[in-house]
């Protein structure tokens, strides 16, 4: 008896508690709530420009390279969550080939995490790792930092970022554009 006396009572404050705790939290306004959308692709070709500053750019200007080098690529883009005022949790790849108008083979990969506004406004941050086999250490990590805007033109959308590497030998601006093909 004493058995089945406790196992109701353990239920019956289980049960309550769980109560009393949603009853106790506050509904999450509207334009807060996350969507249940399915996920997007939002890739697309990207080129631009990376410009060195300090140790690096002096290194360049060494060997005969400019401290100015272009980039083409590609952006892997995946929308994983949208609140219904608009916003947008991304993931995303950028794949680049750079300094090809120099003779160079400069490999770059970054991964970031970012969010993007109902407006397009944007930013993220993550890892990058950039190859280059002219480059006695070949293989260069740093973090990178970017915003930008993804700009509505008719029927598409046009992505425009402005990146910065924080990495030894000083900092390295990327500037990007491109297209969604998504």
């Amino acid at each position: 008896m004493s058995r089945i006396f406790m196992i109701a009572a353990s239920a019956a404050l289980f049960l309550g508690a769980g109560t009393l705790q949603a009853q106790e939290r506050p509904e999450v306004p509207e334009e807060y709530r996350v969507k249940k959308l399915p996920s997007q692709s939002l890739s697309g070709p990207r080129f631009g420009f990376t410009a060195f500053t300090g140790q690096t750019a002096d290194n360049r200007d060494a060997i005969g390279l400019e401290p100015i080098m272009s980039q083409f690529g590609w952006q892997f883009e995946r929308q994983l969550v949208s609140t219904s005022n608009g916003a947008q949790a991304l993931l995303e790849w950028v794949l680049l080939v750079g300094g090809v108008e120099q003779g160079e083979f400069n490999g770059s990969m970054s991964f970031l995490a970012g969010l993007r506004t109902r407006d397009g406004f944007e930013f993220g941050a993550g890892p990058n790792f950039n190859y280059n086999p002219d480059n006695p250490d070949q293989l260069t990590q740093s973090m990178i930092v970017a915003v930008g805007a993804t700009v509505p033109m008719g029927d598409f959308y046009v992505p425009v970022n402005v990146a910065m590497g924080l990495a030894e030998g000083g900092p390295r601006i990327n500037v990007l554009l491109g297209w969604i093909v998504g």
